[in-house]
């Protein structure tokens, strides 16, 4: 089944919040691999200081119920956007 997917990336800031700084436009794609059945969301980086980051992914299959979980992946990287 299809599914209508986007994702965002969120940078944490060290008064300990997480800040949306990107979204992918929404993309209807099928199942299965392959470079054109992703999303990519981007930024610039302003400084290469070590950052966390955060990337959530939205999945709607397309005539099904979904839950309502918010599942992140998080990673580090030598990138700061703000």
């Amino acid at each position: 089944m299809d599914a209508k997917v986007f994702n965002c990336i969120y940078e944490y800031f060290t008064d300990h919040s997480w800040r949306q700084q990107a979204c992918s436009p929404t993309k209807e794609l099928k199942p299965g691999g392959g470079s054109s059945n992703r999303t990519v969301a981007r930024i610039k980086c302003r400084t290469f200081q070590q950052t966390s980051w955060r990337n959530h992914v939205e999945v709607d299959v397309i005539g099904k119920l979904d839950t309502g979980e918010r599942p992140m992946n998080q990673a580090k990287a030598a990138c700061r956007a703000q």
